[in-house]
């Protein structure tokens, strides 16, 4: 084979990759989060703080992150007795130098440790510790023994983030209802508003912008595991399957794809291309907003955020985060107002129904990779 037709070839794949074309194919899917989620350090913290307590951690390890970092430590000073921090070398640098979204992670990682302990009978006591937010020791809390609250506890572990194939239906007021659950600080804009076509353009500019950015495309190539080697390894980051790479496409890029690809051109212009196509298929946004940009509140919004998502797939509802635009200072800056909004927004969530609410795929971290026990941590 000559050399120019042989890279005309691995460049047509590489379109076809990083478009997340040839969705089908099962046969050539990747490893399954079953695969790799023997729960190293399980059977330690049920022998040093009971079954129940173990299990409220295991749960709340499934709250969404960006680029799926997992941010989140543990420290656990007695049974009933948490320290919640965040991980310095999960942290973000170049799309969150601020780490604002490491604290939405860190308010949807708590929501889940709520949820989980009411239904086990705990009732949670939290404290703030962080003075800002590049402080290791974020939350404090404690566990008290209370009634047990009936919970779907199945929902944390079916959530899922959804990137294709929505429907190009606004959402009915019934269902956007049931999501807010009342909250005030989550807004519809349906996909034919001025607000909504603001973000799908915003969204590409934002995506343009930060393609072209050396060291945000080289954050995003150290987080994306492409072979099963990798995913099995790390347990946390993107993996193909995450990104809706599947069928061939996926079966290429696990065996032939690395870091460094990121970095290459094509890459980077079938990103934008990718954008378009999802934001051409939705069924518009929803935004949430914060009171304000301090600790508690960026805290407090990650958790009304995972409480709406826990709840999305109750009506088939996919959520895609695409939050580049508040990533992006001057696109940042006019979000506010081209949105008519009068309090800082957290969360840009390209919205849409399903046909089928897909099964869940992203990578989880066993408890020993974010938990650490002291010597008084035992029962």
């Amino acid at each position: 084979m000559s050399l120019s037709r042989r890279k005309f070839l691995i460049r047509s794949v590489q379109c076809i990759v990083a478009c997340g074309l040839f969705p089908g194919l099962s046969a050539c899917d990747g490893i399954t989060r079953e695969e790799v989620m023997n729960d190293s350090g399980y059977d330690e913290l049920v022998s040093l703080i009971g079954r129940e307590r173990t299990e409220i951690l295991r749960y709340a390890s499934f709250a969404p992150s960006s680029h799926n970092v997992q941010p989140w430590t543990v420290s656990i000073k007695s049974p009933d007795n948490w320290v919640i921090g965040s991980a310095e070398d999960r942290w973000l640098t170049e799309v969150d130098p601020q780490n604002r979204e490491m604290l939405l992670s860190i308010g949807a990682f708590l929501e889940n440790v709520v949820i989980a302990a009411k239904a086990h009978g705990f009732q949670v006591n939290i404290r703030l510790l962080a003075r800002n937010p590049f402080d290791p020791e974020l939350l404090s809390i404690e566990l008290q023994n209370a009634q047990r609250m009936e919970y779907p506890l199945q929902r944390l572990l079916e959530r899922r983030t959804v990137r294709t194939v929505f429907k190009d239906e606004d959402i009915d007021p019934l269902d956007f209802s049931f999501l807010a659950g009342g909250e005030e600080s989550i807004h519809y804009y349906p996909r034919h508003s001025t607000q909504s076509t603001w973000l799908d353009e915003a969204s590409v500019s934002a995506t343009k912008l930060q393609i072209e950015r050396e060291n945000v495309q080289e954050e995003l190539s150290r987080w994306i595991r492409w072979s099963d080697a990798e995913a099995c390894k790390y347990r946390n980051g993107l993996t193909p399957e995450a990104l809706d790479i599947t069928g061939l496409a996926g079966w290429y890029v696990r065996n032939f794809y690395g870091s460094r690809d990121v970095l290459g051109k094509d890459f980077r212009t079938a990103t934008v291309e990718r954008v378009k196509r999802q934001i051409a298929q939705s069924g518009g946004w929803i935004v949430v907003t914060s009171e304000n940009d301090r600790i508690s509140a960026l805290i407090e919004t990650g958790r009304c955020f995972e409480r709406m998502f826990l709840s999305a797939k109750d009506r088939s509802v996919g959520i895609h985060p695409m939050s580049q635009v508040l990533e992006e200072p001057l696109l940042s800056e006019k979000a506010a107002e081209m949105l008519r909004l009068d309090k800082p927004p957290q969360f840009l969530l390209r919205v849409g129904y399903l046909k089928d609410y897909p099964s869940p795929v992203s990578l989880r971290m066993p408890l020993d990779g974010f938990t650490t026990l002291n010597e008084n941590g035992k029962e």
